[in-house]
């Protein structure tokens, strides 16, 4: 291993399960929240998607089981990807809205581009993790 990958450290393999808990938990806390309080919904909205982002990012910053030089490097690929999809969405969007809508704008915030790119993330990952 070169100096570059000697720095990079992730979180151990075993806690990937906690922040499937976690995830989990978030989605059962959401269901009990709109059917039995019925609160501030942007409050409670925001907060939830800021746990599940911060849950995302902890997600791609988990180790694998057997973590290798050639999984870095399939990490940094797909990282790239992710971003480069995450810009797409944030040009391609405001295209279309103009073509059908007749208005060059962008809609969404920045939860929905991250949402985005982490989702991308873990596809090219997963795909080039399954193909090497």
């Amino acid at each position: 291993m070169n100096n570059i990958q000697k720095d990079l450290k992730l979180l151990p393999y075993r806690y990937k399960k906690y922040i499937y808990g976690f995830i989990f938990f978030l989605i059962i806390a959401v269901i009990i929240v709109v059917k039995v309080l019925h609160g501030d919904k942007a409050l409670f909205s925001t907060i939830f998607e800021d746990a599940f982002l911060l849950s995302l990012l902890l997600l791609t910053l988990t180790g694998e089981k057997t973590e290798d030089e050639l999984l870095m490097k399939i990490r940094l690929k797909a990282l790239a990807g992710a971003f480069i999809a995450g810009v797409a969405t944030v040009i391609v969007e405001p295209l279309i809205n103009l073509l059908f809508d007749g208005s060059y704008i962008f809609e969404k915030g920045a939860g929905y581009v991250l949402t985005n790119m982490f989702m991308f993330y873990f596809i090219f990952f997963y795909l080039m993790k399954r193909n090497r």
